[in-house]
């Protein structure tokens, strides 16, 4: 199986980001610096009566400019701190790599605009293979599309919900993939906990997208990602290409 992480263009994107961090940062200086002129030189002096509106202009350009300056700086720590891979998928990819030939490709820390952010997806003749990887520890439940989390003696609802994300996810890829022409393949969903079961206990009722501990991942990928051959290569190849970014 191949294991790749589309990193150089994850790089090529956070210094697009910066760029455009960089031209909003100096409009908004621009701009603020003109507010901040007029308000040193009263270009219409009190009395007149366009002296409210030029008061008004001054003060939205001061706004506006300080608002571009706090955009930028926004920009800076998002293009600054964008992962170019993902060491829980990683992890993932690592454990099936070795029992998969070279049919399957594991894309980790995808990120596309039409699709977002996914933090692994399996290509393969079955289909297309989503995965919502997980470090969570304790006592978890999930009950068809609902996640319960054991807090004390009592299960609340869980603050996230991987199910629901991983079919956000399902729904974007299938779109995505329609756009491309590449109507027929099928999108899969699982969700991987890496903790092994003495650290992290999962119950499930009727789980609407499959769930597993990492080290069962092998086990029950034949269940999840089943064997036949739904794509030729010359699909399978273009939707790596797409998803890698090449």
């Amino acid at each position: 199986m191949r294991n790749i992480a589309p990193s150089r263009s994850l790089v090529r994107r956070a210094n697009q980001w910066k760029t455009i961090g960089v031209l909003v940062a100096a409009f908004g200086a621009f701009v603020l610096a003109v507010g901040i002129l007029l308000y040193a030189i009263d270009l219409v002096v009190s009395g007149n009566p366009s002296f409210g509106f030029y008061n008004f202009v001054r003060g939205l350009l001061i706004f506006i400019g300080g608002a571009m300056i706090l955009a930028a700086i926004a920009i800076f720590v998002r293009a600054f701190t964008w992962r170019t891979d993902n060491d829980l998928a990683k992890i993932t990819a690592d454990t099936i790599a070795p029992h998969l030939d070279d049919r399957f490709t594991m894309i980790r820390n995808v990120s596309n605009a039409k699709i977002g952010y996914v933090d692994a997806v399996l290509v393969g003749p079955p289909g297309v293979l989503i995965f919502r990887v997980l470090d969570k520890e304790g006592d978890w439940a999930n009950e068809r599309d609902n996640w319960l989390v054991r807090k004390g003696d009592t299960l609340v609802p869980a603050p996230f919900n991987p199910t629901r994300e991983t079919l956000v996810d399902m729904d974007k890829m299938k779109l995505f993939l329609v756009q491309e022409g590449l109507k027929n393949s099928p999108v899969l969903g699982v969700v991987v906990f890496t903790k092994d079961d003495r650290r992290i206990k999962l119950s499930a009722l009727e789980p609407v997208v499959p769930i597993t501990h990492l080290n069962l991942l092998l086990v029950n990928l034949r269940t999840i990602y089943p064997a036949s051959e739904t794509l030729d290569m010359r699909d399978v190849t273009k939707i790596v290409k797409l998803l890698h970014g090449q």
